[in-house]
């Protein structure tokens, strides 16, 4: 996030002299100052300058500072008593709560930065100062909330410093970026804790796209962001240089080099920059302020410290609904998704492929025990995605997503970044599906490309390709007249109950007894391809072009169109035993509105979840409506 330069209270001394020259700092570096945005949006806000309270042992006049007037309605807030001799009464300059903040002399503070100096240097001097005194007297709320939520994040920045052999001290960045906020959003569009714009996040290997920004995710984002400064120090061979650019951009800390001719930060301070000059001074105040903040009498709230999230990981392929899970798993949509910060709506579609689930480990019992019926009920396609195809007349169905591979020609002009955009994928994704290890392209360069596109999945049975029906010598009601038939088919019956339609299939298993051959007709459906012509189509279904126009009332050959659907029988001989049959029934359950996998396996007895996916070659506990289940009877 690019900050203003800000102005902050100069080094606070105990002598009135001191005191009355900050209260002549000019208005205008104030407002500068409450315009930083740090985790969440600024608003303008004229707010009281400190003033100094003394201890009631001491005899020292109380240094009057001009306080703005009217005076915002103050909320007491209670700290920890200090055990300084000296203490200045603030107001935060933005929830208007009191504090009695600690003075310490400049001499202990930079003895103090001078301690924690590790790999980086944390040298003392009137910009880190400002900004000391800027969080501790101006936003002392900001200070304390950042001590409430480090304890959650700190342990999963550690992993990854060790990881990335990486200075410890550049987990600090993220106060700086985003308030320790995952979800939080700049007005230039970065996102996340570490505030990726969208091209640098698929650069480095986050997806981002309709349900998912994993620059929200804690742990993918933090493991991006410190590869990225890896890069950027392996390019200026210095932290504090690569901090800067991780602000503003490389190439502007690379021009400033060129035009100074120095390689170190404060050296290149003047250089670079206005609103990114306060970068590194700001995170050095927050790395000092993070280690002493109790010396200066600021402590967090214990009742509202963020402890890291107790979860088990489930890894989801297809449709999810995490309300519906969420409440199946007696928790709430707003825990889920304190657990999820990187899925953006409340479900996971029916494309997704090995998303992360985070799970309360608390809950983990219950739905391990509920596991079958709590994916079933969630994993069911809510009624108002499916649609009906009036024109083709093939019933209903829902959108599901599938990728494909094309190629693009580099023309001249393009760029990864360019080419990306345009197919919405990610830098990263078209270098390893080309084996580039640079960015560099050439024109009329061929870049395969995986893309994704929707597709119409058709909730009839057999609907996907062709629909196969039993032609009957008595048409009924619902269903078209077909060529008459030698046999009749007459081992299917019907059954009902009170809540669903069930069909009876009596399998007839042989007796060792004869047998013979039934021929019957069988109405099948074809759905034309790109660029198939009726002739060839009669041709490969063995049928002829005068029969197909037909039986589908076409007039012109040529009137056909792609995703149309035509019909066509056909004719099949069966072998049936007719004498001395053992019968072995199955049931066949019809899919209603409302049914779910579990709901089923209840309407029957001795019928479970797995043996319905096993008998029906089920691969996820999504049914659809009118959909023909095989029970056993």
């Amino acid at each position: 996030m690019r900050l203003k330069k800000i102005y902050v209270l100069g080094a606070l001394c105990t002598s009135l002299a001191s005191f009355q020259a900050i209260a002549q700092d000019n208005q205008r570096s104030i407002q500068n100052v409450e315009s930083i945005v740090i985790g969440k949006p600024a608003t303008k806000q004229t707010v009281a300058k400190p003033a100094i309270t003394q201890p009631e042992t001491q005899v020292v006049a109380k240094p009057e500072v001009q306080v703005v007037s009217p005076k915002p309605k103050v909320v007491k807030e209670v700290i920890t008593p200090s055990t300084s001799t000296q203490t200045i009464h603030v107001v935060d300059a933005r929830d208007n709560l009191e504090y009695d903040v600690i003075v310490e002399t400049n001499d202990v503070i930079k003895e103090r930065l001078e301690g924690l100096e590790n790999i980086m240097p944390m040298p003392y001097n009137e910009s880190v100062q400002k900004y000391i005194d800027y969080f501790l007297y101006k936003r002392p709320s900001f200070t304390r909330e950042m001590l409430e939520k480090k304890e959650r994040y700190f342990p999963v920045f550690d992993k990854y410093l060790v990881k990335h052999n990486i200075p410890n001290e550049m987990k600090y960045l993220a106060l700086l970026e985003s308030g320790l906020n995952p979800k939080a959003k700049s007005h230039a569009s970065a996102v996340g804790m570490w505030q990726f714009m969208t091209p640098t996040g698929r650069e480095m290997g986050l997806t981002i796209n309709d349900f998912m920004d994993e620059r929200m995710d804690v742990e993918k984002s933090t493991d991006a962001s410190f590869r990225y400064l890896t890069q950027l120090y392996k390019r200026f061979d210095d932290w504090q240089l690569a901090l800067a650019a991780y602000n503003s951009g490389p190439g502007r800390i690379s021009r400033a080099i060129r035009r100074s001719g120095h390689t170190d930060y404060w050296s290149l301070h003047n250089f670079i920059p206005s609103d990114t000059r306060a970068y590194v001074p700001q995170w050095q105040a927050l790395n000092y302020l993070m280690n002493y903040a109790a010396e200066h009498g600021i402590f967090p709230d214990y009742n509202k410290v963020l402890y890291p999230h107790q979860v088990e990981t489930l890894l989801v392929n297809g449709y999810l609904n995490l309300e519906t899970f969420a409440k199946l798993n007696n928790f709430s949509l707003e825990k889920l998704q304190d657990m999820n910060p990187h899925l953006t709506k409340n479900e996971i579609p029916a494309y997704a492929k090995n998303i992360e689930l985070n799970f309360p480990s608390e809950h983990y019992a219950y739905f391990e025990g509920r596991r079958a019926s709590i994916l079933d009920s969630s994993s069911r396609l809510p009624a108002a995605r499916i649609y009906n195809d009036v024109a083709s007349n093939d019933g209903p169905y829902h959108i599901e997503y599938v990728t494909s591979k094309k190629y693009h020609t580099v023309r001249s002009g393009d760029h990864l970044s360019k080419i990306a955009d345009n197919y919405g994928v990610s830098i990263a994704d078209l270098k390893r599906w080309n084996n580039l290890r640079s960015s560099k392209i050439l024109r009329g360069q061929k870049l395969a490309v995986h893309v994704k596109q929707s597709k119409k999945i058709y909730h009839n049975e057999n609907s996907d390709e062709e629909e196969t029906v039993v032609a009957s010598n008595t048409p009924s009601k619902t269903t078209k007249e077909a060529p008459a038939a030698s046999a009749q088919r007459t081992n299917v019956k019907v059954a009902s109950n009170r809540s669903s339609e069930v069909n009876v299939i009596e399998d007839l298993k042989p007796n060792n007894e004869g047998a013979k051959n039934v021929t019957k007709t069988i109405k099948k459906y074809h759905k034309v391809r790109k660029g198939e012509a009726l002739g060839t189509i009669a041709e490969r279904l063995d049928v002829g072009q005068s029969e197909l126009k037909k039986w589908n009332n076409i007039r012109n050959a040529n009137d056909i169109k792609y995703g149309q659907s035509l019909v066509y029988y056909q004719t099949v001989t069966e072998k049936v035993y007719t004498s001395n049959t053992q019968k072995r029934s199955s049931i066949v359950h019809v899919v209603e509105k409302g049914d779910t996998l579990w709901n089923i396996a209840a309407k029957y007895p001795d019928v479970s979840i797995d043996e319905i996916k096993r008998l029906n070659n089920l691969s996820s506990n999504t049914v659809k409506v009118g959909q023909k289940l095989k029970l056993k009877s």
